[in-house]
């Protein structure tokens, strides 16, 4: 019993481990897919404003923030609609969904922002209206944000840049920016900026594991920007990105506990229906099969016969009671003699069948015909002096159980006219 536990354990540590491990790549491509999503939404919406109509000198486009003092012939691109299909995408992206902070698209004179909070209207703080130097080109210059690719040989997605973890001073609020330049020829035309709450990237984690019904976690010393970096930069899928999760090293222990106590409850059910099936089978007062366990088409190679002697005059010396305690003993020295493989039948009252498992030769088959009948005369049972005769069938080839048996019985009917407390072996070299 201790070692089917071990061995239980050891399966449900290995199944735990590898469960854990396909999980967790599992979740590493989740979050891989996620940002590409991301990324596509951000090339789709690229496209899309490339060719957006022109205003000229308004302040009607909702939400809209000017950077620079507004002139009456001033050209504004109108991206509103394009710009809110942008932000439902990137709400629906599961990675970051709901936990976008702000969305915006900063052009060299104004910006498309949502939501529109009144802190940034400080953002005028980083302008300069006399040299005409707008919070467009504080970003660049602050991110080091290329303005002109036509000399690089920087892809656009290389052109990004991640900031952050930091925390915003109006709101408190824990953020990561992501500034993506837009080009058109290769060169820069507005910046598109995500703030996206820190926490993201927990939430994610535990809506995985709730759902996979996993323990990961972040790993302790992790850089989630430049993690969105190397995801979004690295766009050839075939590029080897780190995704900074592994395996919650305390739980594991507790997982594969919760494993091998449900391997356990499995292992001790079936247990109890097998046993509790063949317990159905066994005759009661011996432990043996009962005769209608055996189907007569079966095919075999070597039967056994064994019949108590002079077993009636048990019965009526002793009476019923002792009869029945010695066919109970009887019973028990057989099976300990046997196999576990082998089967052993009660046949009817005082006669039992032994089926051999397997091919047996004539040598092995005396040793152990020898052995029973040792087993059963050495020492009294119920102080009886007690033995028994025994015929048994021997065949190169398997047959049925039903001939088997017919020959085993005639060599059983021999044992006892050659004066019993011995044995008989039929083999079907003997037949022919």
């Amino acid at each position: 019993m201790l070692n089917n536990l071990i061995f239980l354990y050891l399966i449900s540590f290995l199944i735990t481990s590898s469960f854990l491990t396909i999980k967790i790549e599992k979740l590493k491509n989740e979050i891989e897919q996620s940002f590409r999503n991301l990324s596509d939404s951000i090339y789709r919406y690229q496209i899309n404003t490339i060719n957006s109509k022109v205003i000229y000198g308004t302040k009607e486009i909702e939400k809209i923030l000017y950077l620079t003092k507004v002139k009456n012939d001033e050209t504004v691109k109108d991206i509103s609609e394009n710009f809110y299909n942008f932000i439902l995408d990137s709400r629906r992206n599961e990675i970051v969904s709901g936990n976008i902070w702000t969305v915006a698209n900063i052009y060299p004179k104004y910006m498309f922002v949502e939501p529109y909070r009144k802190a940034y209207e400080r953002i005028h703080e980083h302008t300069d209206t006399d040299n005409e130097r707008s919070y467009f080109d504080y970003l660049v210059g602050l991110e080091n944000i290329e303005v002109n690719l036509e000399k690089s040989n920087l892809s656009i997605y290389e052109t990004m840049k991640v900031y952050g973890p930091y925390t915003e001073s109006d709101t408190n609020e824990e953020l990561i920016t992501i500034y993506y330049p837009l080009y058109v020829n290769r060169k820069i035309q507005s910046i598109l900026l995500l703030d996206i709450k820190y926490g993201f990237f927990d939430e994610f984690i535990i809506n995985f594991n709730k759902r996979n019904f996993s323990v990961i976690k972040k790993e302790d010393d992790i850089n989630i920007s430049q993690m969105i970096f190397d995801i979004i930069a690295k766009n050839n899928y075939n590029d080897k990105i780190h995704i900074p999760v592994e395996i919650e090293k305390k739980y594991f222990l507790v997982y594969s506990i919760f494993v091998f106590l449900f391997f356990c409850g499995w292992y001790y059910l079936i247990t109890f229906l097998f046993k509790f099936v063949t317990e159905s089978k066994k005759d009661k007062l011996t432990g043996l099969y009962r005769k209608d366990y055996l189907n007569e088409k079966n095919l075999i190679n070597c039967i056994i016969v064994i019949d108590i002697d002079f077993f009636k005059k048990v019965n009526d010396t002793y009476g019923h009671q002792v009869g029945d305690l010695v066919i109970a003993e009887v019973s028990n020295r057989i099976r300990n003699t046997i196999r576990k493989t082998d089967v052993g039948v009660r046949w009817g009252g005082e006669e039992f069948v032994i089926l051999l498992d397997g091919v047996i030769n004539i040598s092995d088959l005396n040793v152990k015909l020898e052995k029973l009948l040792k087993i059963i005369s050495d020492k009294k049972i119920e102080d009886i002096n007690v033995t028994i005769s025994i015929g048994a069938f021997l065949s190169s080839n398997s047959i049925m159980l039903s001939e088997a048996f017919k020959y085993a019985d005639d060599a059983l009917y021999q044992s006892k006219m050659a004066g019993r407390n011995q044995y008989t072996i039929f083999t079907d070299e003997k037949l022919k």
